[in-house]
């Protein structure tokens, strides 16, 4: 079975802060996943693993539903308010 790309369009990391944030998940971790926090918002999308990217986008492999909760659980430490989207 295929691993699940999503794709994020190079127009749309433009609304974002140029430095993400790494986490790594306890399970994995030599592959870190990408957080991108929105420019002056607190509102932070996690696009999953990073794989690559083609024309007109950049590729992350998504995470499992026991990571996407770690991760989730990671970036609330000190954000409680923050809002948080997956890719």
């Amino acid at each position: 079975m295929p691993i699940e790309k999503k794709r994020l369009s190079k127009k749309d990391v433009q609304k974002f802060d140029p430095t993400p944030l790494y986490l790594y998940t306890e399970k994995d971790s030599l592959n870190r996943v990408t957080v991108l926090k929105e420019s002056n918002k607190d509102a932070y999308l996690i696009a999953g693993r990073y794989s690559g990217y083609d024309n007109e986008h950049r590729l992350y492999t998504s995470l499992t539903e026991e990571e996407s909760k770690e991760i989730e659980r990671l970036v609330r430490i000190g954000r409680k308010d923050a809002t948080i989207s997956f890719l």
